[in-house]
């Protein structure tokens, strides 16, 4: 382990709009609708001092690194989210023109396979690895928690096999003692990076334990807008950054 980075491994996933050039002529969605798609400002709430940090510059519409790559759902109507998608989950068309399967393979290729080798290579030095993403207020229409209010922060352990209870209940309270609603597993209990490289004990050198943390976007994002609330994006950085200060002082001591 390098000496002055933490054992702790933040992986940030869906935090871009960004689209890579090979699609860019067919992507018809508008650049709202790709922010909407969007983890809105995880990439500045999750940047946590002195722990490894592995971030996609890619947006999750075309490239999700969160799916196996070998996930080639379409179709976001049966809550199937491949690792490309064709239909978005308020059934807007994301191509104008579909992509060859040729081009879908290069995709996964340059954008897809990186992010988890960049996993693979820091995990050897990590104890446990925390997934960073937000989610919107409501259940949107095509989600099994369709207009329902959401919890201020879910916390996925992928149905209990990612993370054990102490590290769950850990998390939970942290977050509770601040006074937020908390949900575990709901509305999401985490896809594919917890389920590729995480197990709730630690298997040298491929697996670590972790966790998936949902932030409420309402919370930190002004009502009908992309904005942020700045001194609540700060906020959260500063709580996250005192919760893997914690996580580290209990779980993860010196020596």
């Amino acid at each position: 382990m390098t000496p002055d980075i933490r054992p702790i491994l933040v992986s940030i996933p869906h935090a871009s709009n960004k689209i890579p050039e090979e699609v860019k002529d067919y992507i018809q969605l508008s650049e709202d609708d790709l922010l909407g798609y969007t983890d809105l400002y995880t990439d500045q709430i999750f940047s946590i001092g002195n722990v490894y940090t592995v971030k996609c510059d890619t947006s999750r519409v075309v490239v999700d690194v969160n799916r196996a790559p070998d996930d080639i759902s379409t179709e976001y109507k049966q809550a199937a989210e491949g690792v490309t998608v064709h239909t978005t989950w308020d059934e807007k068309k994301v191509y104008t023109e579909e992509p060859s399967q040729e081009i879908v393979d290069s995709l996964i290729k340059k954008y897809h396979d990186p992010y988890h080798e960049k996993i693979d290579e820091v995990i050897p030095h990590a104890k446990f690895l925390i997934d960073g993403h937000s989610f919107l207020s409501v259940g949107p229409s095509l989600k099994k928690d369709s207009g329902k209010d959401r919890p201020d922060i879910n916390i996925g352990n992928g149905n209990y096999t990612s993370c054990s209870r102490d590290r769950t209940v850990f998390f939970r309270d942290f977050f509770k003692d601040r006074g937020y609603a908390v949900e575990v597993n709901f509305p999401y209990s985490g896809k594919y990076i917890l389920g590729h490289h995480c197990h709730r004990r630690r298997i040298p050198p491929f697996l670590v334990p972790g966790i998936q943390i949902e932030i409420n976007q309402g919370l930190y994002i002004k009502n009908n807008s992309f904005d942020p609330i700045p001194e609540r994006v700060d906020e959260f950085h500063e709580i996250f950054e005192k919760l893997v200060e914690e996580f580290v002082a209990k779980f993860c001591p010196a020596g």
